[in-house]
């Protein structure tokens, strides 16, 4: 049996205070997690449900705006769980499809899990490119033994203003100082594709969630919801058996249809016009 307080935790302010049974409620399904919601403001949201436990949090005009304060605070309030693994979470936009391993067994003794944003290259102060930009929508931690990175991260934060949802400093802190720190985990673990009929010429649309364990997108989630259950794991259909070896120009058409069919998110305008020429 895993030692050490578990926790999952999100920060909201304003009506999302009062409204975190659209989504975060749904981590109630893992009973190893201890459900704590961060509240930005003055007062606690008159509607509180009983299996959070709700902390007032006074608001830090340091940050410039009061969403920056709630984004990089939430890291460092940890420390005030007296937890030693925690699972922050967005308040309204990230939903627990089935239950997920405890974070220990996530983290495989890591300081810090996450997950790769779409579009994962990117160049960043510091390292100058990673392949793998972390979103922080969805962040594992051990709490303890990251304590350096989120210090350095609000600090950074703090210090100077890039964006409002600025995802840049933790990942330039991480990717520069602390990589040997970081599990990256599958995209099961903050699955950000599009639901029909939502949809983005430069993001992934799927039409099941099979497999997937933590659903992340504002757009989709009333669709995620519809699609409940979801199966443990994705089935992969069998390929069709070739009746004998190809012959090198059937390879050639072979290799020709499969470069046709939809493999690279965001190329899809490229290939139609590809296609029409």
């Amino acid at each position: 049996m895993i030692k050490g307080k578990q926790v999952v935790v999100t920060a909201a302010s304003g009506p999302n205070a009062g409204a975190l049974d659209r989504t975060f409620t749904s981590f109630a399904q893992n009973p190893f997690l201890e459900m704590h919601a961060l509240i930005f403001g003055q007062k606690l949201p008159e509607t509180r449900l009983s299996q959070i436990t709700y902390h007032l949090v006074a608001p830090d005009p340091s940050f410039s705006d009061p969403m920056r304060d709630q984004y990089y605070r939430r890291w460092i309030l940890l420390d005030e769980l007296d937890a030693e693994y925690a699972l922050v979470v967005d308040n309204g936009d990230v939903l627990c499809l089935q239950p997920m391993p405890e974070i220990p067994s996530l983290l495989h003794g890591a300081a810090m899990g996450g997950c790769v944003e779409h579009a994962g290259g990117r160049y960043l102060m510091g390292q100058e490119y990673v392949s793998c930009y972390l979103n922080t929508g969805v962040t594992f931690w051990n709490v303890p033994s990251s304590r350096k990175i989120r210090e350095e991260t609000m600090a950074r934060g703090r210090a100077h203003f890039r964006s409002i949802d600025d995802q840049r400093s933790i990942n330039e802190i991480v990717h520069s100082r602390y990589y040997d720190q970081l599990m990256v985990l599958p995209c099961q673990y903050n699955y950000r594709a599009f639901l029909p009929p939502k949809r983005s010429s430069r993001w992934p649309t799927v039409t099941r969630l099979d497999g997937v364990v933590i659903y992340h997108n504002s757009h989709c989630i009333d669709a995620a919801k519809k699609l409940l259950p979801v199966k443990r794991r994705a089935e992969l259909p069998d390929l069709p058996q070739d009746p004998a070896p190809l012959t090198p120009r059937q390879q050639f058409w072979r290799r020709v249809r499969e470069r046709l069919k939809p493999h690279i998110v965001g190329a899809g305008l490229l290939r139609r016009i590809f296609s029409a020429t």
